[in-house]
């Protein structure tokens, strides 16, 4: 008997237990905070440069109609065919062409705005000038009758030595830049890319042929340049000094030309490039050919200080 009493004890202590657990159970709550973060990720930049091109060919003024040339006094623009002109692009080769003229004849002149863009990041930029071709094609009658040494007493007939078209040819460059220092954009600078060299444009080249096969420049260099030769307007009179983005909330002066001359993510720069086939140039230079490619390579700016000359 004393068996069963302490059994009924103890389960009644049990169902004693078991109901207080239930009751706490079911009554207590901490204070608790939980934090989150969800989708982390690594994603790799842009750095993509895109060009665009203006073409205009010019020449001398002989009939009223078309209309003379508004930026060229004396010369109608008479345009570039399919070739020279496209919005902004990745170049495509062999389609995308700045210049291509199968007729160029003395006193004719042309100029062809560039613009570049990099996207989005800063970048160090790197421009050349290959040739390809230069020939003299063929030796017409009135070139062995002219200067080229190697046309002059010939055959007329095929030719394959170098032509004289490339010496002949003079090229200039300049920063298209406008009235105001450096690229606010068109709408802010009537005369920035606005396709001659006017007021505010800065010469890079001076009028000349290109010499060598092979032209290689550093343009953070020369936009360097134009930077240092601007000090004065940039460093004491804008909101962005170095030309390095936009500050204030407005574009500054020198926008895009920063002290180390790297293109600005974002900014559009403007380069003129004219050409021009002197009216006193001679027979010399019939049916000769010049062809060249022209390069534009861009790498990153950030965590790349020092950047090395043309890149291979």
């Amino acid at each position: 008997m004393g068996i069963n009493i302490n059994s009924k004890i103890l389960l009644s202590v049990a169902s004693i237990a078991a109901a207080a657990a239930l009751i706490v159970g079911a009554t207590v709550a901490f204070f608790s905070d939980t934090e989150t973060s969800t989708g982390n990720t690594f994603a790799a930049g842009e750095l993509d440069l895109l060009v665009d091109s203006e073409c205009h060919y010019y020449r001398v003024d002989t009939n009223p109609s078309p209309s003379p040339s508004p930026r060229l006094p004396g010369y109608v623009d008479v345009g570039c065919g399919n070739n020279g002109t496209w919005t902004e692009s990745d170049l495509v080769p062999g389609v995308h062409k700045f210049f291509n003229f199968n007729d160029v004849k003395p006193g004719d002149r042309g100029e062809d705005t560039i613009s570049l863009h990099v996207v989005d990041n800063d970048a160090w930029a790197w421009f050349s000038v290959t040739e390809e071709g230069d020939s003299d094609v063929t030796c017409t009658e009135p070139e062995t009758e002219s200067t080229d040494p190697q046309c002059v007493n010939a055959s007329p007939g095929p030719s394959l030595t170098d032509g004289e078209l490339q010496e002949a040819l003079d090229f200039n460059v300049w920063l298209d830049q406008g009235v105001k220092p450096g690229f606010q954009g068109k709408s802010n600078d009537v005369g920035e890319g606005d396709n001659i060299f006017n007021q505010g444009d800065i010469q890079l080249a001076t009028p000349g042929p290109i010499d060598d096969p092979s032209e290689q420049y550093n343009l953070w260099q020369i936009l360097a340049g134009v930077r240092a030769g601007l000090n004065t307007a940039c460093d004491g009179a804008d909101d962005d000094p170095d030309g390095d983005g936009v500050t204030a909330g407005a574009v500054g002066l020198c926008q895009g030309l920063p002290d180390d001359g790297h293109l600005v993510g974002s900014t559009t720069y403007y380069f003129g490039v004219g050409w021009e086939l002197p009216s006193d140039t001679g027979n010399e230079v019939q049916s000769d050919s010049f062809v060249a490619d022209m390069e534009f390579k861009v790498e990153q700016y950030r965590n790349n200080p020092s950047p090395s000359p043309f890149p291979i």
